[in-house]
């Protein structure tokens, strides 16, 4: 036998061993596949059973399946839920917390003296809004600050 066969030899040998494990570990997924079968058809079961939907399941389990998620964050690498729930929440959360400013030029002020009635603070306007005149505007709306102009 030469030096090739029996390099050839041992690479088979480790690829059956390697096609053993794999084999094996596909027979473990598979049972564990019937588990989740079978489990999702007791849980439907007693959930009929018990006149609940699977939503007042979850609902009530609620605290449990939020420590579960939030443990994942630690993982090296979290389950398809964690990541696709994190990527659910931040485009929630671009979308409603950065919105894109308008293009629209925003109503101006004319210049002059403005009066907050609510607390009698008199702001005068030059040129530019000053901070106070703005968070009036954000506070009250613009409208209504248009109307407290006292020149």
């Amino acid at each position: 036998m030469s030096v090739f066969s029996e390099d050839i030899d041992k690479k088979i040998q480790l690829h059956k061993q390697k096609i053993e494990e794999l084999e094996e570990l596909k027979k473990e997924q598979e049972k564990k596949l019937e588990g989740i079968k079978e489990f999702d058809t007791i849980i439907k079961r007693l959930c009929n059973q018990n006149s609940l939907s699977e939503d007042e399941l979850f609902v009530a389990r609620s605290a449990e399946i939020e420590k579960w998620i939030i443990g994942m964050a630690g993982q090296e690498a979290p389950s398809s839920i964690y990541n696709n729930l994190k990527k659910h929440f931040e485009k929630s959360l671009n979308r409603k917390g950065s919105s894109k400013p308008s293009s629209l030029p925003k109503p101006k002020l004319a210049v002059g003296a403005y009066r907050n009635p609510a607390t009698q603070e008199k702001v005068e306007k030059i040129k530019r809004n000053p901070k106070i005149l703005d968070q009036w505007i954000e506070e009250y709306g613009f409208a209504t600050v248009k109307t407290w102009k006292v020149d």
